[in-house]
């Protein structure tokens, strides 16, 4: 009876003390993995973006299901910047070159400038992950 008792003391200990790491499960791990590319998110150049792109895929495909669409959300808008330039021929850092802006047709301006507008929507999407990330793996972005 009394190792019965110590038993379950033990086991519930154990299983509190791990419930309150939070950074052990999958989502945290992925999180933590890619705390510096979430960290640059929205720096204006090619290689921050896909860095992004690359971190919220991963991470979203290990969410938790109250936030799993909005990371999907932040990947498309993501990715869509990445690939409206790419379809435009010109870099995100180059977007400040006005040489470079010259050389752009108005089809390829309304492109970005229509990919732009979808990362722009993805703001709330993006506030709940943070706040996601925050209350569920203890990590400030």
């Amino acid at each position: 009876m009394i190792r019965t008792v110590a038993l379950l003391v033990t086991t519930s200990v154990a299983a509190t003390v791990l419930a309150g790491c939070g950074g052990d499960s999958a989502y945290c791990a992925a999180v933590k993995e890619h705390e510096s590319a979430l960290k640059s998110y929205g720096k204006r150049s090619n290689a921050s973006f896909t860095s992004s792109t690359a971190a919220t895929r991963d991470i979203g495909k290990v969410a938790p299901a109250e936030v799993k669409k909005q990371w999907s959300q932040i990947t498309a808008a993501t990715d869509g910047v990445l690939a409206a330039h790419r379809q435009a021929g010109i870099s995100l850092q180059d977007m400040t070159d006005p040489a470079k802006l010259a050389g752009l047709d108005e089809a390829d301006r309304a492109t970005i400038q229509k990919s732009y507008d979808r990362f722009n929507q993805s703001r709330t999407p993006r506030k709940a992950v943070v706040k996601n990330i925050e209350d569920e793996c203890e990590i400030r972005l």
